[in-house]
């Protein structure tokens, strides 16, 4: 009984071994790594953020990007666009 338990034991730090050396952990990127994001610039302030967290603005067939939503209150009032 007691060589079945070092058995089992061996087996599972082989297995531990083997399933770390071949199949690596993937490593998950952090909420701050935007990872082949494409980038827009603010027509405001000129910074550039991820599209993905940009305020938009439909403007004709043109599509603006924001960065904060004083950027975009900027814009609208320097443009006096109707508000919605």
């Amino acid at each position: 009984m007691v060589r079945l338990i070092w058995f089992l034991i061996l087996l599972g730090i082989v297995y531990w071994l083997v399933k770390r050396a071949f199949f690596p952990k993937k490593r998950r990127p952090t909420p701050h790594e935007e990872i082949g994001e494409e980038m827009v610039q603010d027509p405001v302030c000129g910074c550039y953020i991820p599209k993905s967290r940009a305020l938009t603005l439909l403007e004709g067939e043109k599509k603006l990007y924001f960065c904060s939503q004083e950027c975009f209150r900027k814009y609208r009032s320097s443009n006096a666009l109707p508000k919605s």
